[in-house]
């Protein structure tokens, strides 16, 4: 009695999924004599000959390099430059190193300037021109106290060193002078 139930139930099953047009049974003998043929990379066309649409978020990655200086254009070591993705809302004073997320994000966007002032950060985001970037001194009173600012840099075309199809836009690099005034 149970094993006829249990075929009645499967039966019943098939037949709706098959209904639905869900079937995806196939000789797989016939299959594996055939010989394979190379993947086709598929064009997504609407049948007015645009574009499809996408499910899904483009990325880029975006390269600051540069030098920090003070007033009178001497490099300075040790400030912090971060590159701050959108999905970060957070200000220069909000920077806390106590805060486990704030660290993981600075360990993988952020650099630290060498004694000549140079850095280079970089992170992976949604494609746009201005990118937010945080400069503090990392050092305390090391090399003098310097204020904490934040600022806009404009990644234009032009610094686009790799383009990609897809969702990967491909990179752009910046390279800037960042100007650090000392505190009072």
């Amino acid at each position: 009695m149970k094993i006829r139930f249990l075929k009645l139930k499967d039966w019943l099953l098939m037949t709706v999924m098959g209904v639905l047009g869900l079937t995806a049974c196939h000789n797989t003998k016939e299959v594996a004599k055939q010989p394979a043929e190379p993947e086709k990379e598929p064009v997504a066309v609407n049948p007015r000959g645009d574009a499809a649409l996408m499910y899904g978020v483009p990325t880029m990655d975006f390269v600051l390099k540069g030098r920090v200086i003070d007033a009178q254009g001497n490099p300075v070591s040790g400030m912090q430059v971060i590159l701050l993705n959108d999905n970060v809302d957070i200000t220069p004073e909000e920077m806390h190193e106590d805060n486990p997320f704030v660290q993981e994000y600075i360990a993988k966007s952020s650099d630290t300037t060498d004694a000549e002032g140079n850095f280079q950060c970089q992170m992976q985001a949604f494609p746009k021109e201005l990118q937010r970037v945080i400069v503090r001194d990392a050092d305390g009173e090391k090399n003098g106290e310097y204020d904490a600012q934040m600022m806009e840099v404009k990644f234009t075309e032009n610094e686009q060193t790799e383009t990609r199809k897809g969702w990967y836009a491909g990179k752009r690099e910046k390279d800037v002078d960042i100007t650090v005034m000392k505190k009072r």
